[in-house]
């Protein structure tokens, strides 16, 4: 369906908070903000946090709405709330994006008469089985959408789009600190990772492939940025590998985007990855790219050809390609060049119009598709 032929609706997105640093979040509120900018009546109810002030900014209404599991009484309030909510602003879609707003926006869901999208972030989470009380039910690859349905969820009701961070009103609000200096300068060459600090994103494996690599060049050095319960541990590893002055640890970046623009060869070597914003990001700044073909990566990367595949958990292989493209910089920009080429996917304009086709289908009550309908160009119309 053509955006500009959409009819204007009105949406509640639900998320625990709207603070930084939480890819599901990020999301969220690039998806508000963008559907805002299309002309579409926007809500967003959380707990609060950095992004309220923005998704203001933007012409979305932010309502308080605490969704903590752990406080089923402040849950039932939340839900009751929601529900007055859409019966006062007439709302035409409830759009929730973790799982305990897929339990509140149920709840409003079936007593306001509302459909309910939720979106499945995190599949890995045992916890995401909840996002089957959706309507429709969003999964961010497709990798991931046939792994929902193996797990049970209906596959007449399980859709794809991918997420599309770039050029968001979230990354356009951080890029005056860059602008003032206040983004870290990186050494060239070098090896960056943008990512949360725990086991899941295989940050081990990469310090043990550095190890294998660094001694051997010394003009290279390995950023990590990004804050998490592994810190102490990975400082730990660097130092009993002695790299402690060629690894670097960044802390939080507010704008990742500073980073890629210098970044000779990023790193993603997670062990599950539903759908990586980190992938479209570093693709749209033409970084050369390894990554473990987990979850959506493989997808995102065209199957090798924007990108090299490497499998989890596996450091001398990670080594082994590592060493390869960092002794040759021809390759290096030829890598490059193939990320960049096709990353206007992930541009943040595409979706309003993937996720407003999927909401008519809900609203206009369209009946159920044979096949999956999955919104973006790799997977049809």
């Amino acid at each position: 369906m053509n955006v500009f032929s959409q009819p204007r609706r009105t949406i509640i997105h639900l998320s625990k908070h709207c603070g930084r640093g939480n890819g599901n979040v990020h999301v969220a509120v690039d998806l508000a903000c963008e559907q805002a900018r299309a002309g579409h009546t926007v809500y967003f109810g959380s707990a609060g946090g950095t992004f309220v002030r923005l998704l203001e900014r933007e012409g979305v209404h932010h309502v308080t709405m605490p969704q903590d599991q752990k406080k089923p009484l402040a849950m039932a309030r939340s839900a009751l709330a929601l529900t007055r909510l859409c019966r006062a602003v007439r709302a035409d879609m409830i759009h929730a994006h973790m799982m305990g707003g897929a339990l509140v926006g149920f709840a409003a869901s079936r007593l306001a008469g509302v459909p309910l999208v939720t979106t499945v972030h995190n599949s890995f989470d045992w916890h995401s089985v909840l996002m089957r009380l959706g309507d429709r039910i969003i999964a961010v690859s497709e990798a991931e959408r046939q792994a929902l349905v193996k797990r049970g969820f209906p596959p007449t009701r399980t859709r794809v789009v991918w997420n599309a961070p770039v050029a968001s009103a979230r990354m356009n609000a951080l890029a005056p600190a860059s602008a003032a200096g206040e983004a870290p300068k990186l050494r060239h060459p070098n090896i960056t990772l943008i990512c949360g600090l725990h086991g899941r994103k295989g940050i081990f494996d990469v310090i043990e492939a550095a190890a294998a690599t660094l001694p051997s060049m010394p003009d290279w050095t390995l950023y990590i940025a990004g804050e998490g319960p592994d810190r102490a541990a990975l400082e730990a590893q660097v130092a009993a590998r002695g790299l402690s002055e060629r690894v670097v640890f960044l802390g939080y970046v507010e704008n990742p985007e500073a980073l890629y623009g210098q970044t000779d060869i990023f790193v993603l070597a997670s062990y599950a990855e539903p759908g990586s914003l980190t992938i479209g990001e570093a693709r749209a700044a033409g970084c050369a790219i390894v990554a473990t073909a987990v979850g959506g990566t493989p997808e995102m990367l065209e199957f090798g050809a924007a990108g090299c595949l490497v499998p989890p958990g596996r450091p001398a292989i990670l080594a082994q390609e590592l060493d390869r493209i960092m002794r040759d910089p021809a390759q290096r920009a030829a890598m490059g060049y193939a990320a960049r080429k096709g990353a206007d996917i992930f541009d943040v304009r595409r979706l309003v119009p993937d996720y407003m086709g999927i909401y008519e289908e809900v609203i206009r009550k369209e009946p159920h598709a044979a096949d999956i309908v999955s919104r973006h160009p790799h997977f049809g119309t």
